[in-house]
């Protein structure tokens, strides 16, 4: 009796631990650990069973097999799609990190921008030195917020100060004299060339907002 019981014993042993090997070669990396003390644990009580004892084991081990691949389906498909929105996150910092970096860029020409128009709101100085400081003042500042848009015009009114400072701080004896030497010292020029100027800083200004606010609609 005993010596037919033990063969048979060693048969589900060796059944029960192929499909055991078989569930650790299946199941993932991070599972097959679990799989194996679950199947080293039934291991003892399944080889002192009965034939449908060990048959029902085997089934539910192949049940849970069939389980634990599923759900590595399942991991596989989700660590898919965590790695797309990886990506895209990824392009979304590119973007804010490329936004921040125009902010820098933007800020020594709207700082001059402000001082700009600062100037441009004051009147003319009540004399020549300090007429001539505040021009020298705009014409740095103008370059320093856009030479490409606003160089050569700032360089008309410089051309066409001297003759207005001239005209502006002489004695003329009369209304009409100082009316006539307005044009005929080329004085005039530097009033129109200021009111060009005005306009294209406010021209250049309104630009550069425009495209600070776009800036900020991406970053939103």
């Amino acid at each position: 009796m005993l010596t037919m019981d033990r063969p048979r014993r060693g048969l589900r042993g060796s059944a029960l631990a192929a499909v055991a090997m078989a569930a650790l070669v299946i199941i993932p990396a991070h599972t097959a650990a679990a799989a194996e003390s679950a199947a080293i644990e039934a291991t003892p009580a399944t080889i002192e069973g009965s034939p449908e004892q060990v048959e029902a084991t085997v089934l539910l081990l192949q049940g849970e097999l069939a389980s634990l691949t599923d759900r590595n389906v399942t991991l596989t498909d989700e660590n898919a799609a965590l790695s797309v929105d990886l990506a895209a996150i990824s392009v979304e910092r590119d973007r804010l990190v490329a936004s921040i970096t125009h902010f820098d860029k933007l800020y020594d020409p709207l700082e001059a921008d402000r001082q700009l128009l600062f100037e441009l709101r004051k009147g003319l100085p009540e004399t020549r030195p300090e007429a001539e400081a505040q021009l020298n003042r705009i014409r740095r500042l103008a370059l320093s917020s856009n030479p490409s848009r606003l160089g050569q015009v700032v360089d008309r009114v410089s051309e066409s100060a001297p003759a207005f400072f001239e005209w502006r701080w002489t004695q003329f004896t009369s209304t009409e004299e100082a009316s006539a030497a307005y044009i005929n010292t080329g004085a005039n020029a530097f009033e129109s060339s200021m009111e060009d100027f005005r306009s294209a800083v406010l021209l250049s200004v309104a630009n550069r907002l425009d495209g600070l606010l776009n800036v900020i609609d991406r970053v939103r």
